[in-house]
């Protein structure tokens, strides 16, 4: 949030300087980010009176001003359509000034006339947004020609820019950030209640209400002069949906003229962010900066019926907003209505058929405070965040509503000309019940590791606002203040103390650590040593949100059967996910936008399923991703195919668990495509698929081109390690091997895996390993045939193998697979 240093002097004025003031803010948990000075670059510029003014000789579009600067006259020439008569005075740059946007002025030649300066506007200065003419001092300021202009202008200040944590809503207004810094400081800064304007009218006749004792209440204690009451309609405030609307108040101002705001008001908004529109609309921004509660101006001769009505939307009801975008509302939805119908999206957007017109000469004021859940999911659904819902939905103070009310209406009489109502409607329709709170100052102690004595709280508690309402030896009952909506249990109110005191007055201690005789439990070190595995064998690890869209999981095709999020962040993590694909390919395809041209990720995490258990059924898998070209030193670089899949999965298993998986066709989900996948296997059990994506899922994800994906079950994989054990080492042979190939003509039907499997069991324990180096499907191989080629190692522990015996060994290999497999061996 942007905040004006030199208003919060204003409302809480302090002897430290900006420095001081935003370190013990951020110290205190308002994080100031930056830190920009105001109004200080502006050297060489001088208020300047225009002397003469012609018309350029040579060109039609420029004049030729004469002004003077308090020292000498100047020529200049200038294109701006609003350059003043002689004797109005503008913003000068004299010849060697050096303008905020670097640009450096000189003298120079135009059409074959010398120009000496620069006559600037408020954008070329950086104090304003209008670029369409020059700056005129208002007639009204007393500065002389060359006076200095930003010192003429009252230009300095310093813009802190605060990070705010959605907690705070108290100090998105300078009012809240102002009672913060007194906090601090020791300097109670309580919000001063505001001057009524110069005139007022008495308002009894212009609000209709059922016990005016109640629902009128006097906006200012000082005496203004008093006009007689302008012939306005009784206005009505009727509040249907009180638990979404608990209060809303409403004040006239009559008899204004809508202009541009003074240049002070403008530059304020322009400082903070905002862009000037008029006198009344910038009044109400100044509130909202100010207070931090959001108000709204209607025309009031725009307001049919002469009555408000804050209920919720019929189903299909419509409305165009200022934005000029025509909205359809649901019955979730809360509206402000007039006699006929909608004219304001309640705490987020006014309506375009009740906005303030240059000819609106009366305005009701709405100040209220709307259910901080209900403005969230309007301005969700309707995809509208605006400075009000942003505060709306967080939560303003219920009880600053009249304050906030006399604020408004007082400066908007002023800014305009007009005359406010002497009292305002202020409905209640359900009263505020401040929160109750027990603080204990052992608990405190015990929380921040500190003693923390029982006056001390009960001084920082007061300060915070807070208000006692019992104490005991033991402990203080107090009220939380109403502006702070985060203040609801022991814990906040002990956050308060710790951070009042300084977070630096905790002190700094090593905790002892008490080892457990177990130590780290053995299902996490499995976990551990499984994501060791993954990092070595080259993947990189992703983390990824537990929750999507089902539109996600739909596109993924993976499973729909969801645990839905009661209350979600947005419709794009509506539910949580019930596989890892579409996280971790999602991570792929960003990967690949920002021109990755090989990705290799994994994520070992959970997904959850639907359980009959109160809590849902959570599943441990490893995925992994491999897509683009596999870097390649020998012959470059090729697409990641299948068997960079299954050497992978091969490589972590053989670090975890020290045996190789079987590899074979099998049922594989959905989303894999049906020939170019298979099941990963161990000890006979499946844990796991490896293969390559489905083109059609790799179009609908956005991925490109061939993309590998692998999962493995955590659950059945760490079960098969608590059967099989670690991998252990074994003794170094000490006899040589023997190795022969075997090339055989099999039919489709037999899978690779299993004939290797055959060969080693034939072998009589002989066979070492049996591996396939070669398969081949083409010319002079029959239709429904492959040729498959293995290398199997022969090795006896305890002798060296002669060729005898190996030969007759082998001979039994072949046999079995002409037998077995009714194989042709080549």
């Amino acid at each position: 949030m942007l905040t004006s240093f030199r208003w919060l002097q204003e409302l809480c004025p302090i002897e430290a300087d900006v420095h001081e003031v935003a370190h013990r803010i951020t110290q205190a948990g308002l994080e100031v980010e930056a830190i920009e000075e105001k109004g200080a670059n502006l050297s060489g510029v001088v208020i300047a009176e225009v002397r003469t003014k012609a018309p350029h000789p040579k060109r039609d579009k420029l004049m030729l001003v004469t002004v003077f600067d308090g020292e000498a006259e100047h020529e200049v020439v200038c294109g701006a359509p609003n350059v003043p008569e002689p004797g109005g005075r503008v913003l000068f740059a004299r010849p060697g000034a050096v303008l905020p946007n670097g640009l450096q002025i000189g003298s120079r030649k135009v059409g074959g006339i010398e120009s000496s300066g620069m006559i600037c506007s408020e954008a070329e200065l950086e104090i304003g947004a209008d670029v369409d003419g020059i700056f005129i001092v208002d007639t009204e300021n007393a500065a002389l020609p060359g006076d200095d202009g930003a010192h003429a202008l009252d230009l300095h200040d310093f813009i802190l820019d605060i990070g705010l944590t959605p907690n705070r809503p108290d100090c998105l207004g300078h009012v809240g950030i102002a009672r913060e810094i007194g906090l601090l400081f020791g300097k109670p800064c309580e919000p001063r209640k505001a001057a009524g304007p110069r005139r007022t009218f008495a308002a009894e006749a212009s609000f209709q209400v059922d016990q005016p004792t109640t629902d009128l209440v006097p906006l200012w204690d000082n005496e203004s002069e008093l006009i007689d009451a302008p012939g306005l309609p009784s206005i009505s405030v009727e509040i249907v949906n009180g638990d979404r609307c608990p209060r809303y108040g409403a004040a006239l101002v009559s008899g204004v003229e809508v202009a541009p705001s003074p240049f002070w008001l403008q530059y304020r908004l322009h400082n903070l962010g905002l862009r000037a529109l008029s006198n009344v609309v910038d009044a109400t921004n100044l509130i909202l900066l100010e207070w931090g509660h959001p108000i709204h101006g209607f025309g009031l001769s725009r307001l049919r019926g002469s009555k408000v009505v804050v209920r919720l939307a019929t189903d299909g009801e419509t409305m165009a907003t200022l934005d000029g975008v025509e909205r359809t509302f649901t019955p979730d939805d809360l509206l402000i209505c007039d006699g006929e119908g909608p004219v304001a999206v309640a705490g987020v957007m006014g309506g375009a058929n009740s906005e303030i017109q240059d000819d609106t000469k009366d305005i009701l004021i709405e100040c209220a405070y709307f259910d901080p859940r209900s403005i969230r999911r309007t301005s969700r659904r309707l995809g509208v965040h605006t400075d009000s819902s942003h505060r709306f939905e967080r939560g303003v103070d219920p009880q600053a509503v009249p304050q906030v009310l006399a604020s408004a209406a007082s400066l908007i009489a002023e800014l305009g000309g007009g005359a406010a109502a002497t009292t305002a409607i202020d409905r209640v329709a359900i009263a505020y019940a401040p929160k109750s709170i027990s603080f204990r100052p052992a608990r405190a102690a015990q929380l921040l590791g500190t003693p923390i004595e029982a006056d001390e709280s009960e001084r920082i508690l007061e300060a915070v606002g807070c208000r006692i309402v019992e104490k005991s030896e033991t402990s203080l009952t107090v009220e939380a203040p109403s502006w702070r909506p985060d203040v609801s249990r022991e814990v906040d109110l002990i956050e308060e103390v710790a951070r009042v005191r300084g977070y630096d007055q905790i002190p700094t201690a090593v905790p002892r650590v008490h080892p457990s005789e177990s130590g780290t439990p053995e299902p996490l070190r499995f976990i551990s040593a499984l994501r060791t595995a993954a990092v070595t064998s080259g993947l990189y690890e992703a983390v990824n949100y537990g929750f999507l869209s089902v539109n996600d999981l739909q596109k993924a095709r993976v499973s729909t059967d969801v645990v839905a999020l009661a209350n979600p962040l947005s419709e794009e993590r509506a539910v949580m996910r019930t596989s890892l694909m579409p996280g971790l390919t999602g991570a792929a395809t960003r990967a690949q936008r920002h021109g990755a041209t090989d990705v290799r990720l994994f994520e070992l995490a959970r997904t959850f399923h639907p359980s009959d258990d109160v809590l849902p059924r959570e599943d441990t898998t490893l995925a992994i991703v491999l897509a683009g070209d596999r870097p390649g030193w020998i012959g470059g670089d090729r697409v990641f195919d299948f068997y960079d899949g299954k050497g992978v999965v091969e490589a972590i298993l053989d670090r975890v668990i020290g045996q190789e998986p079987g590899i074979a066709q099998g049922e594989v989900p959905a989303f894999m495509h049906p020939k170019r996948s298979a099941v990963v296997s161990l000890a006979s059990r499946p844990i796991g698929f490896v293969g390559e994506i489905h083109p059609d899922v790799g179009d609908a994800l956005e991925l490109h081109g061939r993309v590998v994906y692998a999962e493995i079950d955590v659950a059945t994989l760490h079960a098969l390690f608590e059967e099989l054990g670690p991998p252990q080492a074994h003794e170094l042979p000490r006899f040589p091997a023997v190795t022969r190939d075997i090339a055989m003509l099999v039919r489709e039907e037999f899978t690779a895996g299993e004939i290797a499997a055959a060969l080693s069991e034939a072998s009589g324990g002989l066979a070492e390993s049996v591996h396939l180096f070669d398969l081949y499907r083409g010319d002079q191989i029959p239709e429904g045939h492959r040729s498959l080629a293995f290398r199997v190692t022969y090795r006896d522990p305890e002798s060296t193998l002669t060729d005898k015996r190996v030969d007759k060994v082998h001979g039994k290999v072949a046999k079995l697979a002409r037998d077995r497999f009714e194989a042709t061996i080549r």
